[in-house]
């Protein structure tokens, strides 16, 4: 991760990791939240390239992420998924605690399975299932865990990457172990094929997009690739490509200050009107009145996170 969660970034722009933070090619990090001054825990809208994993010593409040909610309280692990659009409601501003955060590929690149972070139900779930509360001894072991992990990166060696993925796969199974999800199962190739649609459109969705494209970059048939979607998510190869680019419209009208037809053309609509009526279909509202509502009521936030401070 770059060392600035640095608050005047171009709207939009996810946060990035920075591979090379410690002179070796590493997707992996882990330090206490403390050493991070610019770590972002104002109600300020934002996404992070990467997983993050934060352990909660102390500070209370929720962290919104795409419409859900996690609860924040000490004893609890929060995990956020990349490209999320986040927001910190938190009391009085605090928050301390640890930090483990990775990129997929750190792991998936390693297992047989190309989708394996995305394949593990405690990452995959909704986003208030995603805060999890911990015992204090279970608590503790991550604590260390995160804090071994740390330690070595202070000074990495040749085998370090081995060493820490090792860590993280376990960090993600006791995070599983104490989550409400379903335990892990290997995944079956119907599965596999889905998952690795999700994660396609996940990351550059666009209206234009054809499911025949798709197909054929899964090396699979518009059939198939349907079918494996219907029973993994209920939903076809085009509603999943729908709802991404609507995920996309609102990410855009909250973190940017585009124009609806310039969001329009970025996500590949044939004009803006027809963007208009595609986002007032599926939210009820037009995408002005979405943009003003919503940032109308982070003005509210603001204000009472000042006056907390201020008593």
């Amino acid at each position: 991760m770059r060392n600035a969660f640095d608050n005047d970034r171009p709207a939009g722009r996810p946060i990035l990791f920075d591979r090379n933070k410690y002179g070796l090619a590493l997707q992996v990090d882990a330090c206490a939240i403390s050493s991070i001054p610019g770590f972002i825990k104002a109600p300020l809208p934002h996404r992070l390239a990467f997983y993050e994993i934060a352990l909660v010593t102390s500070g209370r409040g929720r962290l919104e992420l795409d419409g859900g909610a996690l609860e924040v309280a000490p004893y609890r692990l929060c995990l956020t998924r990349p490209q999320e659009t986040r927001r910190w409601q938190l009391e009085n501003a605090q928050l301390e605690g640890w930090l483990a955060f990775f990129e997929a590929d750190f792991l998936d690149g390693f297992f047989a399975d190309p989708c394996f972070v995305e394949n593990v139900p405690a990452i995959a779930c909704a986003a208030a299932d995603r805060s999890i509360a911990l015992t204090r001894q279970r608590f503790d072991e991550c604590v260390a865990l995160v804090g071994a992990m740390a330690d070595e990166l202070r000074a990495p060696r040749s085998d370090s990457s081995h060493l820490l993925r090792a860590d993280t796969y376990r960090l993600l199974m006791m995070l599983q172990r104490a989550s409400r999800a379903a335990p892990v199962r290997e995944a079956d190739p119907s599965s596999q094929l889905a998952a690795r649609f999700a994660r396609l459109v996940a990351n550059d969705a666009r209206m234009g997009d054809s499911v025949a494209a798709y197909a054929e970059r899964l090396a699979t048939t518009t059939r198939t690739l349907n079918r494996c979607l219907r029973s993994a998510f209920e939903r076809t190869a085009g509603e999943l490509i729908q709802q991404h680019v609507l995920l996309a419209s609102r990410r855009l009208l909250l973190q940017t200050e585009l124009s609806a037809s310039a969001i329009a053309e970025q996500l590949d609509f044939s004009d803006a009107s027809y963007f208009s009526r595609f986002f007032q279909r599926h939210m009820g509202m037009t995408p002005g009145t979405f943009r003003r509502q919503r940032k109308s009521a982070s003005a509210v936030a603001n204000v009472h996170c000042e006056a907390a401070r201020d008593h």
